[in-house]
């Protein structure tokens, strides 16, 4: 049901799209993709800060107790 509502709604926003001209279809992919994609690399950018940080932090430990 929710999937079948998805299809329809996506299958109308897909048909406004391609009815627009050129220039209007790549404002619209535009105004969508470029913000999509300055939340994806915050996201990846705080994912791998976090992971060398835990890395680092386990190395500091090691390096603290002797051990290499």
């Amino acid at each position: 049901m929710v999937v079948d509502a998805m299809t329809t709604w996506w299958d109308g926003v897909e048909e406004w799209l391609t009815s627009l001209s050129f220039v209007p279809q790549i404002l619209v992919c535009a105004a969508v993709v470029v913000p999509l994609a300055i939340g994806l690399s915050y996201l990846m950018n705080l994912l791998v800060d976090t992971s060398f940080r835990v890395v680092d932090r386990r190395e500091s430990t090691e390096s603290d107790s002797g051990e290499h």
